[in-house]
């Protein structure tokens, strides 16, 4: 083979090859077409950027560039958000004693976490408290699968009152067609006695 021709044949070679890194990380089958669900069922993509007519859901599960806001978590479901549900369960706190706040993000039916995205929390401790560990990874859940993340965020106070603590959650959630990375900002309350 000639110095030409294989010059030819190798760079061939790496652009596949770079093609092939570059597919998104939520088509599992780049050959056929066919993205696979969570369930495990070959779906065929016919158009991914087509948004089905009255499907919300579908809609804002288009591919997005970065990480979307999505404002301010108070112990319940993240707004009108059909894509997950955001919950914070605070309990009450004991001056001296280590308690703990559950944060949790739950997609909704046809969503599911993305468990290759590099999730992670991080807290922010008002005066009075200290966090034993204000920067968690995906390494760090309690709980960490398609159908759901959770937090665990063990803190000990110094002293009593309402106790004001704000994070930021980032996570990415996806369907079968797409994946849409998330920063939720958070603010929650412990009353500590």
């Amino acid at each position: 083979m000639s110095k030409s021709k294989l010059f030819r044949v190798c760079s061939s070679l790496s652009l596949f090859a770079l093609v092939g890194v570059m597919l998104p990380a939520c088509a599992s089958n780049a050959g056929d077409g066919a993205a696979k669900g969570k369930d495990g069922d070959s779906k065929q993509a016919a158009n991914p950027t087509a948004k089905p007519e009255g499907d919300p859901a579908a809609v804002e599960g288009q591919p997005v560039d970065g990480d979307q806001k999505v404002g301010t978590a108070a112990g319940d479901a993240a707004g009108d958000n059909k894509q997950y549900a955001l919950q914070i369960d605070p309990a009450e706190g004991k001056v001296g004693e280590e308690g703990q706040v559950s944060i949790r993000v739950i997609p909704s039916e046809t969503w599911h976490m993305n468990l290759e995205y590099p999730t992670k929390l991080q807290v922010t401790a008002p005066a009075g408290v200290v966090v034993a560990k204000p920067k968690l990874g995906k390494d760090d859940a309690v709980k960490f699968d398609e159908e759901n993340c959770e937090f665990a965020v063990k803190f000990t106070p110094s002293e009593a009152g309402d106790k004001t603590f704000t994070g930021e959650l980032k996570f990415a959630v996806c369907q079968d067609t797409a994946c849409v990375p998330k920063t939720e900002t958070l603010e929650f309350q412990v009353a500590v006695k």
